[in-house]
């Protein structure tokens, strides 16, 4: 029976981090900020990605798939209904947040395989709540659990309950 290595990654707002999940389990995981030495690094996590593969014993091209803390263009919506919410005060905001998401983060997918040395395999994106619930219990020893997730914002939802 084939194995199921997944990689995750968290990447390009605060604390970017990497794990690697073999057949449900995780082999390893690592932040980003314990490579660079910079605290809350944001970037791609190159060094967490490359530890946590040669822990796992796997090249990005021997991976069954890769997860996405978020998804991109959800969160975007949600960017741009809040600014042009309030338009035009929303603007001077959005001149700011607006380019940056044109420029990269809507691009996420090419971002991932390039960073992954132009990993071809499937890339997956879960919502940002259902990434912190998943987190929280996958590893846990429940069967089933009642999740509450409470943060600043995800692509639309602050909080989450859920089974």
């Amino acid at each position: 029976m084939a194995r199921v290595t997944i990689l995750g990654i968290s990447a390009f707002y605060h604390d970017s981090a990497a794990a690697v999940l073999r057949d449900g389990e995780i082999v390893a995981a690592a932040s980003e900020e314990r490579f660079t030495r910079q605290k809350g690094d944001a970037r791609f996590p190159s060094n967490a990605v490359a530890y946590c593969l040669r822990e796992a014993g796997v090249r990005a091209d021997g991976l069954s798939a890769v997860g996405f803390y978020e998804k991109p263009i959800l969160k975007f919506e949600r960017i741009l209904e809040s600014y042009l919410g309030v338009a035009p005060r929303g603007f001077g905001q959005f001149r700011i947040a607006g380019p940056v998401w044109m420029q990269e983060k809507l691009w996420t997918d090419r971002v991932l395989r390039d960073e992954l040395g132009g990993y071809k395999g499937d890339l997956f994106y879960a919502e940002h709540h259902e990434s912190h619930a998943a987190s929280a219990f996958y590893p846990s020893p429940f069967d089933n659990a009642a999740v509450l997730t409470i943060d600043g914002v995800g692509e639309w939802a602050t909080a989450t309950c859920g089974v």
